[in-house]
């Protein structure tokens, strides 16, 4: 019998086969007719030709978009091949990015959601899936439903309801799975305390979450767990990208995909870490690709084999935070996850947002927080944090409700000049 190590490197050997001979045959369709990539890339033969291809930025795709309304020249195909319009939130304070799906993308788009993110929730053909979401432009809603129309469950739309209809209407129909930012789930949490609704005694056997990495933080998935006596899981993935990872059994991070993507990690010098920005290419969206592409995401990478038994790429944590939100302190290096995960152990803080300054070129740091409960003094909240991190971070109390909430991508991080 071959040894663990065998087989796993056995395995790896197969998995890059085939995203070689995917990549291959998807690069050879675009050179042929895609203006934005032709005088960027080269046929490529194996891995070597592989890595000497150009990184790709947002800022690149946006300015195309710019120069070539509405969709850039990032296109293969002729335009009665796309059946389906996306665009990027804008959270990052960018012009939203447009992305368009054949009608071969788009079944990609589900079936990862069916095999992969789903598969690994332990959710079902049996299962009645709510979606507290408004059904707006982004992505990520829409494959989440296909995905689990593809599935056979049955779907429930929560779009165009208030919050409380959507907890009375989710409770009503005995829904066993929740789909949603994880702030928003912390927040429908908190309206159904208000009105006295019994989540953790709902039919709701599972939550999975996308669009913040709070389900990977052990604080804020202890938070949602405990509100919903449910096990919830984290979602990865980019309007212009794809759905890229789902967090496993093992609670220690996310698994990327990688039959349907090559991923690779940089340092700040481009050069491959184990610890950086996560660079992603896919291997499905061939009308519209992306290749070797910069996401932004900082992560920690292992490729040491999983209890769970999925074949993947770990991001051990999952995504640890955007690589642009890093703030210094009095010479220590944070990031808004790190803040979050001492707030979340904190059950009285309702709600809260990182308010950072630059005062004379250096950050000052501070934070909003709602609470609640007999004990809303921050003085042990703040003595927790400089523990933690090694710093004073200041909390100043607002009211409750004043601070922002969404249930799309909440900002954690408020900017004052």
């Amino acid at each position: 019998m071959r040894s663990a190590t065998a087989q796993s490197e056995t395995s790896f050997e197969e998995l890059r086969a085939g995203q070689l001979k995917k990549l291959r045959a998807g690069v050879s369709d675009v050179l042929k007719t895609n203006e934005f990539w032709r005088d960027r890339l080269h046929d490529v033969h194996g891995w070597d030709d592989f890595e000497r291809l150009p990184l790709t930025r947002k800022s690149e795709l946006l300015a195309d978009q710019e120069a070539h309304p509405p969709y850039g020249t990032n296109l293969t195909y002729p335009m009665e091949r796309y059946v389906r319009l996306h665009q990027t939130s804008g959270s990052s304070g960018d012009r939203p990015l447009r992305w368009l799906d054949t009608a071969d993308s788009w079944d990609w788009w589900l079936r990862i959601w069916a095999d992969h993110v789903y598969g690994a929730a332990g959710v079902d053909a049996g299962d009645r899936i709510f979606f507290a979401f408004s059904f707006g432009p982004f992505i990520g809603f829409w494959s989440a439903f296909g995905g689990a129309q593809r599935l056979g469950a049955l779907c429930v739309s929560g779009g165009g309801m208030t919050s409380e209809q959507r907890l009375r209407t989710m409770l009503e129909l005995q829904a066993t799975a929740l789909l949603c930012t994880p702030t928003y789930a912390l927040r429908l949490a908190e309206i159904a305390k208000d009105l006295g609704l019994d989540l953790p005694g709902s039919e709701i056997k599972v939550t999975i979450h996308a669009g913040e990495p709070g389900a990977s933080i052990p604080a804020t998935r202890a938070a949602i767990e405990s509100a919903y006596s449910a096990p919830c899981f984290d979602h990865t993935g980019m309007t212009e990208l794809g759905p890229t990872g789902v967090s496993c059994s093992q609670r220690d991070g996310i698994h990327v995909i990688e039959s349907e993507f090559i991923f690779e990690v940089i340092d700040q010098n481009g050069l491959a870490a184990s610890e950086g920005e996560l660079v992603a290419t896919n291997l499905g969206r061939w009308g519209m690709p992306l290749i070797r592409y910069r996401t932004g995401d900082r992560v920690h990478v292992s490729r040491t084999p999983c209890s769970c038994g999925s074949p993947f790429m770990k991001l051990l944590g999952g995504i640890r935070g955007r690589v642009d939100d890093m703030f210094t302190v009095r010479g220590v290096n944070l990031y808004p996850s790190q803040v979050e995960d001492i707030v979340r152990r904190h059950p009285q803080v309702v709600e809260f947002v990182i308010e950072h300054r630059r005062v004379r070129q250096m950050d000052e740091v501070s934070l909003l927080v709602e609470m609640d409960g007999e004990d809303s003094s921050t003085e042990r909240l703040e003595a927790d944090l400089r523990q933690a991190l090694g710093v004073r971070l200041g909390c100043r109390m607002v009211e409750r409700g004043t601070l922002p909430r969404s249930e799309v991508k909440s900002r954690r991080i408020l900017r004052v000049d």
